[in-house]
């Protein structure tokens, strides 16, 4: 075994308790003007009806209350095709907007957190994966804990989905995959496992994310580790071609040919570069662990009626069918769809492994 490397595997999530603040109840003046990358809606709002878990007069009460706040503000890691469909959905249901900045999670937490320190949140909720950011945010207040946010329906919310003690819920579980493009992959046989990629037949042809980029990689690959040993991962980092900040540049290169094979990758971002043309394809092995995208709330949000209205509905089934319509999602409703050895790994003690696994890939 590798120094510095600690096997992790089957360890269960963070759950971890934390003090939390309440949600202001007063709506802060905007401090900074956005760039915004979508938003849903225009003219005359039509009427509001209840979608999802929850009812009577306590989601009456947040509807009308969210209605006179008329919008909201949320920053995600997932594509903007799901944002705009979550935002276009929402405004239909409510007649509320909702505007959006897609980034990646690494951009998102400096985003926020400087946003926070200067006292101008301007997201009034986020959603990028599960990681040290979250957590703080809780520890500091800057986030609120969905248990103690009174989201109408969210004790219906399946318990698979709720970490850290129910404070977060995981709105999309996204299983890391493999993906090729059948062209350039020529007469090589496709990968089955992540094992597959540590194969000389695949040198020059590899395409990896960097994995200094997330802490959601340090994961995966304390996973691989785990399961076939540091050496396998050295194999695979020196079969790679090139690394890539996140998923969706990867796959951009895996389609225009600049490599044959990914991985890991998620299924969303492949289905969207096949529909585009691109000769690419995607599986999913048994043993994987992947993203796991939550929701929370900002304790200081400028329209926290807005807010909680809206994590009520993308936790209610009808907004779990939006976020993971696209191939390869799965919605905690849907857990027992789960690849039969998903892994979830220790964040805290993956994290111990991260020089290791940089040093394996030169990084």
């Amino acid at each position: 075994m590798t120094p510095g490397y600690i096997g992790v595997s089957n360890l269960p999530s963070t759950m971890e308790s934390h003090m939390r603040r309440s949600l202001s109840a007063m709506a802060l003046v905007a401090a900074a003007t956005l760039a915004l990358t979508g938003c849903a809606g225009g003219g005359e709002a039509p009427a509001a009806t209840e979608g999802g878990g929850g009812s009577g007069s306590e989601l009456e009460e947040l509807i009308s209350a969210a209605q006179d706040e008329g919008s909201l503000v949320f920053y995600l890691t997932p594509p903007e095709a799901t944002a705009q469909q979550l935002a276009d959905a929402f405004y239909d249901e409510y007649g509320i907007e909702a505007e959006f900045v897609r980034m990646t999670g690494g951009e998102l937490a400096a985003r926020y957190s400087a946003e926070v320190e200067a006292g101008a949140p301007a997201a009034d909720l986020v959603m990028p994966s599960y990681d040290e950011f979250i957590d703080k945010g809780l520890d500091e207040g800057w986030l609120t804990g969905l248990d103690e946010a009174d989201i109408p329906g969210y004790d219906e919310f399946p318990e698979e989905g709720k970490l850290a003690d129910g404070a977060v819920a995981v709105v999309q579980f996204a299983p890391s995959g493999l993906s090729w493009n059948t062209e350039a992959l020529g007469d090589l046989p496709a990968p089955e496992t992540f094992e597959d990629l540590a194969d000389p037949q695949y040198e020059g042809k590899l395409l990896l994310t960097d994995p200094s980029s997330s802490q959601a990689y340090i994961q995966f690959w304390t996973m691989v580790a785990d399961a076939y040993g540091m050496e396998t991962v050295e194999a695979i980092a020196g079969n790679a071609v090139r690394l890539y900040n996140s998923v969706v540049p990867m796959t951009e290169a895996l389609g225009a040919g600049e490599g044959a094979v990914t991985g890991p990758n998620v299924g969303q971002v492949v289905a969207g570069a096949a529909k585009s043309g691109a000769p690419v394809e995607f599986t999913v092995p048994d043993l994987t662990n992947g993203p796991e995208i939550v929701l929370s709330l900002s304790a200081d949000a400028q329209s926290p009626n807005a807010a909680r209205l809206f994590a009520h509905f993308v936790l209610s089934e009808a907004g779990q069918d939006i976020i993971n319509a696209a191939p390869g999602n799965i919605s905690a409703y849907n857990f027992d769809e789960m690849p039969a050895e998903y892994v979830r790994i220790d964040r805290d003690s993956a994290l111990e492994n991260e020089q290791a696994i940089l040093d394996a890939f030169g990084l």
